[in-house]
């Protein structure tokens, strides 16, 4: 199964806020942070707020942070929030497409358990549970005077 860059691109700055959860951060932050375009991220972001993992304000000190703890945060939930507008196949369009197969077919049911059993498999994980442990080395706001300060200690 492959995820749209827009599910991608949530989960990846979710995973971000979660290594700062106190700090709002703004999009030019994230999208420098994460390698994405302002725009697309931007569109992502108000998707999150929309489904309820993010928090935003605008103006200073503004930005965007976590809604709820990581932990409570699921993976499915999420993907589900990016991809359950997206038919996996023709078939599965609200209009049924235009497979002439469709009447004999059952790859419909095979390909809509499958599916399930993903989103299923992905509900066993929180946001949380896909944060490294050196996290913060990666991501944490470490400037050229803080990393010499971190070694004369």
């Amino acid at each position: 199964m492959r995820l749209l860059a827009s599910t991608d691109f949530a989960l990846r700055t979710l995973m971000r806020l979660a290594v700062e959860p106190d700090r709002r951060l703004s999009t030019e932050e994230l999208a420098t942070d994460l390698a994405i375009s302002r725009n697309h991220l931007q569109k992502v972001v108000q998707n999150l707020a929309d489904a309820g993992f993010v928090k935003t304000a605008r103006g200073v000190g503004g930005g965007v942070m976590l809604a709820r703890p990581a932990v409570e945060i699921g993976v499915g939930a999420v993907a589900r929030a990016f991809e359950s507008y997206q038919p996996i196949v023709e078939c599965f369009r609200a209009d049924g497409g235009l497979c002439p197969l469709s009447p004999a077919c059952f790859l419909k049911g095979v390909l809509a358990a499958a599916g399930e059993n993903f989103y299923r498999d992905l509900d066993r994980y929180s946001l949380a549970d896909c944060l490294g442990r050196g996290r913060r080395q990666r991501w944490g706001r470490t400037t050229p005077e803080r990393s010499r300060k971190a070694a004369r200690v």
